[in-house]
């Protein structure tokens, strides 16, 4: 390996996620773990459907408990269908 050389390759990703709204406002796009349709939800309207307080809200996203993405500008959008996986976890006192 006297002569080895060292190759370094950077490579730069982007997504494109695409959001549709529809007449009353309501944003819908795909979630990647769900696998399909979903209502996407902002931060704000997350804290209001759930009563989740917006720190543990953004714990639980970080513990992966409940799907969303970061959009480039640092916008939180999550995954109405696992809000809703949570809640109901929650009334179960789980």
């Amino acid at each position: 390996m006297k002569n080895a050389k060292k190759i370094v390759i950077r490579t730069e990703s982007h997504e494109t996620f695409i959001l549709q709204t529809n007449s009353k406002g309501r944003a819908f796009g795909r979630c990647r773990q769900c696998d399909r349709e979903v209502e996407i939800l902002s931060l704000d309207l997350a804290v209001s459907a759930s009563g989740i307080k917006t720190s543990e809200l953004v714990r639980k996203i970080e513990r992966k408990e409940i799907h969303a993405i970061e959009t480039g500008s640092g916008h939180i959008l999550i995954c109405s269908e696992s809000l809703r996986e949570e809640d109901g976890r929650k009334g179960d006192g789980r």
